[in-house]
């Protein structure tokens, strides 16, 4: 916390409002001795404070040491939220098996009625479970350092149009204008698989958070030095304070917009930091509420005579 120039003759109060704090100060001041604690400081918003107050006996004097535990905090709700949802999630298919597996054994169902009633909800259950289970195993194996990086020549349209195509029923489900400018000729140096995760999971958090009629596009931009693959769409955003969490590990924002699927892992957008930074390619993000998203990718070209990662 940075002191204005009108404020450092203050007392301890005026500058830092909070109960807590000024009775630490006061605390440590009259018994001479040195504590640690943690505090919840009301701001502009809600802060978990490490405070280390040090008592200097040469000055009579008190050494604050704050340190700001917000994002673990915050990491730690999430991950028993995740645990939570996730137990949730799996628990659902798994239940909905026991039940279609009681009621034909005890034949209380035909398996026409098995086609028509259980197969398509089963099916949707089955593939959220797997999806889940899928983006776990790869964080885990990504984390680990034992994901391999298969470098080959690709033509970016292929690998984009093949994700589109995956996430077309969705796309017209929701009427979005799709804007494509990718030059049919531009080739990457890239893993075709890692790049169709990246791709696939950028996108679709685009198409999920775009409202009906929104618009999304994905662009390429050349130059002598790097290719910039561009990801725009008019969806919902991401808040300014969410913005700098985002690829953390099961940091989900607001429930409002995770809620827009029934369950958002966290997982999605680590695994695509971590198989760009596997490329030792760079990725950003711009966003604002309610105006959109624009996620962009740099990739460096490659020198003549350089070693694939």
């Amino acid at each position: 916390m940075e002191l204005k120039s009108n404020e450092i003759n203050n007392k301890l109060f005026e500058v830092l409002p909070d109960y807590e704090i000024d009775m630490l100060f006061k605390k440590t001041i009259n018994e001479k001795k040195n504590y640690l604690t943690s505090i919840y400081f009301w701001g502009k918003e809600k802060k978990l404070l490490e405070i280390t107050s040090l008592y200097l006996t040469k000055n009579k004097e008190v050494l604050f040491i704050i340190n700001d535990k917000s994002i673990y905090e915050k990491l730690e709700e999430n991950y028993r939220d995740f645990i939570a949802n996730a137990s949730h999630e799996l628990r659902t298919p798994l239940t909905s098996m026991q039940i279609l597996l009681d009621l034909f054994s005890e034949r209380k169902i035909n398996s026409e009625e098995i086609h028509k009633e259980f197969f398509p909800h089963l099916r949707r259950e089955i593939e959220r479970m797997s999806k889940l289970v899928n983006n776990l195993l790869n964080l885990s194996r990504l984390e680990a350092g034992v994901v391999e990086v298969n470098i080959q020549d690709i033509l970016l349209i292929d690998i984009v149009e093949r994700v589109l195509d995956s996430l077309n029923p969705l796309i017209k489900k929701k009427n979005l204008k799709l804007n494509l400018n990718i030059s049919s000729s531009l080739i990457l140096k890239a893993d075709p698989q890692h790049l169709e995760t990246i791709l696939f999971n950028l996108l679709e958090n685009a198409v999920k958070y775009t409202p009906e009629k929104g618009k999304i596009e994905v662009s390429a931009i050349e130059s002598s030095e790097e290719i910039i693959i561009l990801l725009r769409d008019t969806g919902i955003g991401i808040s300014e304070k969410d913005l700098p969490y985002i690829f953390d590990r099961f940091y989900r924002v607001d429930r409002a917009r995770s809620s827009e699927d029934g369950f958002s892992s966290g997982l999605g957008l680590s695994i695509v930091k971590k198989l760009v930074e596997k490329h030792k390619w760079r990725i950003e993000v711009e966003s604002k509420v309610n105006q959109g998203t624009i996620f962009k990718i740099f990739i460096p070209k490659r020198k003549e005579g350089e070693r694939d990662a």
